[in-house]
């Protein structure tokens, strides 16, 4: 019983711990629209996110972007 308590205690600290990468989300494989000025609108999205910017060129297969607002691109 101990022991199952020590890995939970464990187990739930390291979590608490190591969120390095909070706040950010790696998204790939974005749909593209082309604006009428020219500029391509980059769409990512999936069940819980959905990111939009504008570029000259083609959309990058895959971006990172801020999920806290203070940090949002």
């Amino acid at each position: 019983m101990k022991y199952t308590m020590r890995m939970i205690i464990l187990l739930a600290s390291a979590v608490a711990i190591s969120p390095a990468y909070a706040g950010k989300i790696t998204m790939s494989n974005p749909t593209s629209e082309k604006l009428s000025s020219g500029k391509t609108l980059c769409i990512y999205e999936d069940a819980i996110h959905s990111f939009q910017f504008v570029t000259k060129g083609k959309c990058p297969y895959a971006k990172t972007f801020s999920t806290t607002e203070e940090g949002s691109e």
